[in-house]
């Protein structure tokens, strides 16, 4: 019998970029799903502001913080400043979701340009974090 599911062995304690990420895709559910036109109900709005504020600070944070040093044995020294600005550029939009849902659930952002610069952001972040995930490493993909 195989068994699917997480090895002992590579198992770790969640840091907290897990947890920031895990909050984002949570934040990028709710924004699909009121792009769809689901209803926002009032625990759905408590829930996206608790998260879109968490979201924000924490992108507050680690964009304002020093950045990390690359020695000069690590592979990226070829291109300095390209992964370091991609994940600026991606926790300014991960900022950027935060303030829209939160202008969207007060009702103090409609209209169709402003959804579609909603979808937009979206679709970016989306991108940026599945860049980040090799098929080779997904194992639950053997499942079938």
């Amino acid at each position: 019998m195989i068994r699917i599911g997480a090895v002992e062995q590579e198992m770790r304690s969640m840091i907290a970029d897990d947890v920031l990420v895990t909050r984002l895709q949570l934040l990028i559910v709710m924004a699909k799903a009121y792009l769809k036109g689901y209803p926002l109900g009032r625990y759905r709005r408590q829930a996206i502001y608790r998260n879109a504020r968490f979201v924000f600070y924490e992108a507050v944070i680690r964009t304002n913080g020093p950045l990390p040093k690359v020695s000069e044995n690590q592979v990226s020294q070829k291109r300095p400043g390209v992964i370091k600005k991609m994940d600026h550029l991606f926790l300014q939009r991960a900022q950027l979701l935060a303030v829209m849902l939160n202008a969207f659930i007060d009702g103090k952002s409609e209209g169709n340009f402003r959804s579609r610069a909603m979808a937009e952001n979206v679709d970016h972040i989306c991108e940026y974090l599945s860049d980040r995930l090799q098929l080779g490493d997904a194992q639950f993909l053997k499942v079938a």
